[in-house]
């Protein structure tokens, strides 16, 4: 299978917003990854996410704040015979961003940022009530590093 580095933020930027799920992975207590998947909004060069205001998730950001977040896209099996397992491969692009987690406290932003992540699924502009942001988590993911590729053979 051949691998592609994409250097262009414009094409990462666009990998992503092909995306409805991420996978944040996060660092355990004994040092092991801890990898869930999410939705997910990216806004200005952040990615976006939202949770329960407890958990073991917001225990191990709480912890260690780096993170790494990744997103794949454009997935199509290919091959080049049917019948020969070696010559199958699936063709896809991903980027894989790297930050720190920082967490959206005031309700204003909070709705905001929240009304912002969910562009990505609808047209209409939310209302939140205060019991409803004062019961949500919103957290803002840095991005310090991007890096993207593309996989998948040539095939003629």
């Amino acid at each position: 299978m051949r691998t592609t580095i994409i250097t262009d933020k414009i094409e990462m930027e666009s990998i992503i917003d092909q995306c409805d799920i991420c996978f944040l992975g996060m660092v355990e207590l004994d040092g092991s990854p801890y990898v869930i998947p999410m939705n997910f909004g990216y806004c200005n060069g952040d990615i976006i996410l939202h949770s329960a205001p407890e958990g073991k998730h917001l225990h191990l950001v709480e912890n260690n704040n780096k993170v790494c977040v990744t997103f794949c896209s454009d997935r199509k099996l290919v091959y080049q015979h049917p019948d020969v397992a070696c010559s199958y491969s699936m063709l896809s692009k991903s980027v894989l961003c790297k930050g720190k987690v920082s967490f959206i406290e005031d309700l204003n932003e909070k709705a905001e940022t929240l009304n912002s992540m969910m562009s990505k699924f609808s047209d209409r502009k939310f209302k939140y009530s205060t019991p409803a942001l004062a019961n949500v988590k919103v957290w803002r993911i840095k991005v310090e590093e991007m890096t993207a590729k593309a996989f998948g053979q040539n095939f003629k």
